[in-house]
């Protein structure tokens, strides 16, 4: 009974084990890590999203200026990049001593140059005019921020205004904020904004060029962008990306007491380049296999995507991979699945590359089958067609029955005139006889 006990204890909390956020997958480094001093901090691979290595990444934390980047990711998917927007009433930012770049009410600027403006300078005026003219108001731009946040998975993360502003309940977590860093970098428009080392500010009554809030541009030569900021109630936080060669990588920190986080960084993103590598496994198009059918057909089947696993250094795992074909019965369409790549560490099933047909092949023709198939359609339609002219004939029959009867019916209708014209009595003539009479000339005197 106690052992009983004990085991389902065990289970217990192994299904808990199992159900724990970020349980299911390890950091991939999982030795020493740098140290950072801040709320917590997280690196992940940009083609993945795959966590490197971090720490306290799921602690949430306020997010400063970095909420701008849904902000800025917002306005751009919107498609209203070149819409003229008025500047409507907006907050006083004066009290709180938050960067502006001094927008007055009706002043007309593009939503570009707005999104801009808030991504290089972190200026919050910016913000919140993006909102007005993306959501129609603040309020209603905000849902729009937590609806992208739960399509993104950030389930740890709440927004209260578009600029990042200290709000009560306006929290987020470095691993939610790596997400949303991946999913931003993925649109072109957005990479070259957060790229711009300055932005040449002309405003009504503000004009003035403006480099960008990132130092990290200036301390690490393979920064791709993403941006910073700060508040009393977040402290320090940054986005940051980096790339070299191919392979980019993003870092979050959150809550750092001071600009250090730029160099902190610079350090972790470093050290992920260094101590992690990507082994690659499998890569698209990639010829697998051959499946081979009657009369020599055959159909290529190659792999549906790129594959790598992202190791430390210092790993020693087993990479490998096993083909399994589910299906391959005709007919098969072009690019349609026929399987998967099981990719295993040390023998361990981590993911599915799928397979697909690079041709197209229908099932082959039953000839015995078609034959008998036209044999009783021909069948069939012998039988209708005997049908049809049993069904012509009998209608012929009765158009013909129903003119006999308008036949008969026609002589009974003229004998009702019959007494009419016999009993129309003709006279007789009688017939002129002509004598011809010699008369003298004595006689027609006399005449």
């Amino acid at each position: 009974m106690h052992n009983k006990k004990l085991v389902s204890i065990l289970l217990l909390m192994t299904m808990l084990f199992t159900l724990l956020p970020g349980a299911a997958m390890a950091d991939v480094v999982t030795g020493s890590i740098p140290e950072v001093s801040a709320a917590g901090y997280i690196v992940v691979e940009a083609s993945t999203g795959e966590v490197l290595f971090g720490n306290n990444y799921q602690q949430p934390c306020a997010p400063a200026g970095t909420a701008q980047i849904m902000t800025a990711i917002l306005a751009i998917e919107s498609g209203k990049l070149d819409n003229e927007v008025t500047v409507p009433e907006l907050p006083d930012f004066n009290a709180s001593g938050a960067v502006t770049v001094h927008l007055g009410k009706g002043e007309h600027y593009t939503l570009r140059s707005l999104v801009e403006v808030m991504l290089i300078s972190s200026a919050n005026d910016a913000a919140y005019a993006v909102a007005h003219e993306v959501g129609g108001s603040v309020d209603k731009f905000v849902t729009k921020m937590n609806d992208k946040a739960k399509e993104l998975g950030m389930t740890s993360s709440a927004f209260k205004n578009p600029s990042g502003m200290d709000a009560e309940g306006q929290l987020v977590t470095a691993e939610d904020m790596a997400k949303l860093a991946r999913y931003a970098m993925q649109n072109e428009t957005f990479r070259e904004m957060v790229m711009l080392q300055q932005v040449n500010w002309k405003g009504v009554s503000y004009e003035k060029p403006l480099p960008t809030t990132n130092k990290l541009f200036s301390i690490m030569s393979e920064t791709t962008g993403l941006k910073g900021g700060s508040s009393s109630g977040a402290q320090y936080t940054l986005v940051g990306s980096a790339q070299r060669e191919t392979r980019e990588l993003i870092g979050v920190i959150l809550g750092a007491p001071d600009e250090t986080i730029y160099q902190n960084m610079k350090k972790v993103l470093t050290y992920g380049f260094e101590r992690t590598k990507i082994v690659p496994v499998i890569q698209k198009d990639t010829l697998e296999t051959t499946l081979a059918y009657e009369d020599g057909k055959q159909v290529r089947v190659a792999a549906g995507e790129d594959y790598s696993v992202i190791q430390s250094t210092d790993s020693a795992s087993i990479v490998s991979y096993q083909r399994i074909l589910t299906d391959v019965e005709l007919p098969i369409k072009k690019n349609s699945q026929v399987g998967v790549l099981e990719v295993l560490v040390d023998g361990a099933v981590i993911h599915e590359v799928p397979l697909v047909a690079q041709d197209e092949m229908r099932k082959p023709v039953n000839w015995l089958f078609m034959s008998t198939l036209f044999l009783s359609v021909v069948y069939i339609a012998s039988i209708i067609s005997r049908i049809l002219s049993n069904v012509r004939r009998a209608q012929r029959k009765k158009e013909a029955a129903s003119r006999s009867t308008a036949a008969a019916a026609a002589p009974g209708k003229r004998n009702q005139y019959d007494h009419l014209v016999n009993s129309v009595e003709h006279p007789k003539q009688q017939a002129k006889t002509t004598k011809k009479t010699l008369t003298g000339s004595r006689d027609r005197d006399k005449r």
